[in-house]
This record gives structure tokens, C-alpha cells and sequence, in this order.
């Protein structure tokens, strides 16, 4: 048959890795959507050759990936040449509810974690809208198997790992340098009392939002935060709040002045979701499906595609 061209296709993880997938299906389809080839239950790696209709006999196709494992992915429209090979790599994100978190035991967590446990440990925490969590001890800390603590676990050693990555622009210090005792986490954030410099870094780029547009800072909602801060605090003064566009995802600061029975206080209530570039590379065929979910295995996926061979704290395997 004449007018044949070759198309490789190769499954890569958000770490740079070969992407291990038992059964993914892989269809090339015309613009109208018809499918003219339907390849089922494909294992990654090896990479899969396909033969395809090339120009004149067909133009614009695309490829959908709808792994078992990993989000669906999809390809721009590309025209192959008679005998012509094209060779391509498709970035999969990781399916949230088709992994399953394993956490490094408080003893084993190593030395980046240090300042993570200083501030934990022998604190009360709280889970938002569940039980108490309690005292933080290192046998407390590796009983956090429920389903909503482990998300909880999960986001906490994300916005860790970020926060002490990125740094206030104001100020030149980590992030989560500024932090003094968490007290609530849940699967998207945590909330912790913070130092006074913390807020008057973020009320100046609040204040100087064209100059700060450059480091991705833009104006955060505050209306859907108040319901995260503990009951046991009063607002002193309207909340504050800044986003800002990470390549490791949003991370939203805001901030609020407050008072309970110890006195004043200023609180931070930070979280993290995607944003719709997060795994775009120039000349990429193939784009992720964004779902603009916040579950803490999208993000752990954005962290350690952005920050190559980071620990944080857990890995994931597939259910069993």
C-alpha cells in the first residue's frame, strides 16, 4: 500500500521516566473524529510503532492515549509523508484514584524534613471538617492511614516541599521559613500561625501587584477562606490575599490578622491547585487533559516534574 508513514509513540511520567503502563489504548483519528486505527491493551514501555495513511491520502489525524494508569492525553493534528518516521514521547500524569500513597515513617524522613518536624511535633493538629487529629508524636504521625488523612499527609509534604523551595521575593526567605505551629490540614492546605513579617511581605506585593506580576503574583479571592480558619480565633481585620503561579502550581497566601485566648496572632491559610500550562513544553505534540482538580497526587505529579529527583516524603504505587 502506498502512502505510508510510521509513527513511534513512547509514554513518559511526570518524572522524565519511562512511563510503566500495563494496558493503554491508542487511537489515530481524522479531524471528524472517525477512528481509522484502534490499538487496545498496548504495555509501556517498549516504545509501539504504528503505520499510518500519510499525505495525500490522509492529513490532519490526532492520537488519543487513554492509559489504565495515567489521565487521558491527546495530540495537535500532524500529517505524515510517504515513508516518513515520526517519532514522538507523550508526558502521562498519574490517575489519582489508581495510586496509592506509601509514607516514609517519621524516623525515616530524611534531614530536609527537619524543620517540617520541629514545627509538628508535640503540637496539636486538626483535621478541617473531621475528627482531631491530636498531638503530634512519631507514632501518631505514622498512624495517619485513614483515606482523609492520608490525602491531608499527602498535601501537607507537598506545600512543604514547595514552600520550602520558593522563596518570598520581599524578603529572600523560604516560604515556609515563616512558619510557627501548623494547626489545621486538610487535602488541599494547611492553616498555621505565622510570623509578622510573613504578612507585611505579602501586604507589599499585594500593595505593588504591578511590580510583583513579573515573580507570577496576582490577587487572590478571600471569601471562601474564612470558613478555614479555627473557631477558637477571631478575624481582627479583613483578610488579605495573594496567588502565585509556581511552575509546581498555584499557591495561594492569605493571610489574616486575629486574636484567642493567647492574644494576637496572624494566621496563613495556604493551598495549592493546578494551572492550565503546568506541563507544556515548546514544540510538545501532545497536551495533558487538565481536569482543575486540587487532589494532592495532580500536584505531587506538577512538584516532581518541575523539581527532578525531589523527596517528598511518600511515593506512589499502583493499587493492587
Amino acid at each position: 500500500m502506498g502512502n505510508v508513514g510510521t509513527f513511534i509513540l513512547d509514554l513518559i511520567n511526570a518524572e522524565g521516566d519511562p512511563a510503566s503502563e500495563p494496558s493503554c489504548t491508542v487511537d489515530f483519528l481524522r479531524l471528524d473524529n472517525t477512528d481509522i486505527l484502534r490499538a487496545p491493551d498496548l504495555q509501556f514501555p517498549p516504545k509501539h510503532s504504528f503505520s499510518l495513511p500519510a499525505f495525500p491520502q490522509e492529513r490532519a489525524l490526532h492520537c488519543l492515549i487513554a492509559p489504565s494508569l495515567y489521565g487521558i492525553v491527546q495530540s495537535s493534528f500532524f500529517t505524515l509523508d510517504d515513508g516518513s518516521t515520526r517519532e514522538e514521547s507523550a508526558i502521562v500524569l498519574r490517575s489519582p484514584d489508581k495510586w496509592t500513597p506509601k509514607f516514609a515513617t517519621w524516623t525515616l524522613l530524611s534531614a530536609q524534613f527537619i524543620s517540617l518536624k520541629s514545627i509538628l511535633q508535640n503540637q496539636f493538629l486538626k483535621l478541617k471538617h473531621g475528627p482531631d487529629i491530636g498531638v503530634v508524636t512519631p507514632s501518631l504521625y505514622d498512624a495517619m492511614s485513614s483515606p482523609a488523612l492520608q490525602l491531608a499527609k499527602m498535601a501537607l509534604l507537598n506545600l512543604f516541599s514547595v514552600l520550602s523551595a520558593e522563596k518570598d521575593p520581599v524578603s529572600g526567605q523560604a516560604w515556609f521559613s515563616f512558619i510557627q505551629h501548623i494547626l489545621v490540614i486538610d487535602r488541599e492546605r494547611f492553616v498555621a500561625v505565622v510570623t509578622g513579617d510573613m504578612y507585611e511581605s505579602i501586604d507589599h506585593i499585594l500593595n505593588n501587584l504591578t511590580t510583583f506580576k513579573k515573580n507570577g503574583f496576582f490577587l487572590g479571592e478571600v471569601a471562601l477562606h474564612l470558613d478555614n480558619i479555627p473557631s477558637e480565633f477571631q478575624l481582627t481585620a479583613p483578610m488579605i490575599s495573594a496567588k502565585c503561579r509556581y511552575e509546581q502550581g498555584n499557591v495561594q497566601f492569605t493571610m489574616a490578622k486575629a486574636q484567642n485566648a493567647n492574644g494576637n496572632c496572624i494566621l496563613l491559610d495556604c493551598d495549592m491547585d493546578e494551572h492550565s500550562n503546568i506541563i507544556e513544553h515548546t514544540g510538545d505534540l501532545f497536551k495533558h487533559v487538565f481536569t482543575g482538580g486540587t487532589h494532592p497526587i495532580d500536584i505531587h505529579e506538577y512538584i516532581v516534574h518541575h523539581q527532578k529527583g525531589i523527596d517528598l516524603g511518600y511515593t506512589l504505587s499502583p493499587n493492587s
